[in-house]
């Protein structure tokens, strides 16, 4: 999961070490690993999540991408800069994104319309994939330029409730043109997790990439 330290990877700290957000995110990680199936691989998908985040994990490794994290937990906030050095460092930085994989389920799939449109703010399009239905990810937003290839924007939004916790939470991904192919260059998570007989825990996270030498 992104928020986790890696041990294998060089960094340095900036800010108040804060030991509930660890353990907090700990706790989230172990949930979406208990509770997330991978994705399947039979039948075509609306949209290649999957494949997506592999390709950005290898551009991102190859361009030796500098990751800084800003985690605000309630009224504290911690900030974490990091170059992951390796393809798997930077997929489980971006471990939260595969939850929007539940839209290629063949159970979801066909609950799902997709629609297009024109950004009226910018020279982009959209491609909304969207549904009424009750279903863990309610809409996934694509901003493109041209056509859908050359992302520039991905939106989300991501709700769970079980006998453990209910979380909800927003995504968002944006891309930059380098050297023709789309490269992520920063990222937000907002949201809050209530579980079971506690307080709903607010949290916001924002990553900015800067492209390496």
């Amino acid at each position: 999961m992104y928020w986790l330290r890696n041990k294998d990877t060089g960094r340095y700290r900036k800010g108040y070490p804060l030991s509930g957000i660890a353990r907090f995110f700990s706790l989230c990680l172990v949930l979406l690993l208990t509770m997330c199936t991978p994705p399947s691989k039979k039948g075509q998908g609306m949209f290649a999540v999957d494949s997506l985040l592999h390709a950005q994990a290898n551009q991102l490794t190859r361009m030796h991408a500098t990751l800084d994290k800003q985690v605000v937990l309630g009224g504290s906030t911690e900030e974490i800069s990091t170059v992951p050095n390796d393809t798997v460092t930077w997929l489980r930085e971006l471990e939260i994104f595969t939850v929007m994989e539940s839209i290629n389920k063949p159970v979801n799939r066909e609950q799902y319309k997709i629609e297009e449109s024109k950004d009226k703010r910018s020279n982009l399009r959209i491609r909304s994939i969207s549904t009424a239905a009750d279903l863990p990810v309610p809409y996934v937003n694509l901003y493109y330029y041209e056509k859908p290839s050359k992302i520039r924007k991905i939106e989300a939004a991501y709700s769970e409730t079980n006998g453990l916790y209910r979380t909800s939470r927003l995504l968002s991904m944006e891309f930059d043109n380098v050297n023709g192919l789309p490269v992520m260059t920063s990222y937000s998570i907002s949201g809050g997790q209530k579980m079971f007989m506690d307080d709903t825990v607010r949290y916001d996270i924002k990553g900015r990439v800067t492209i390496g030498n």
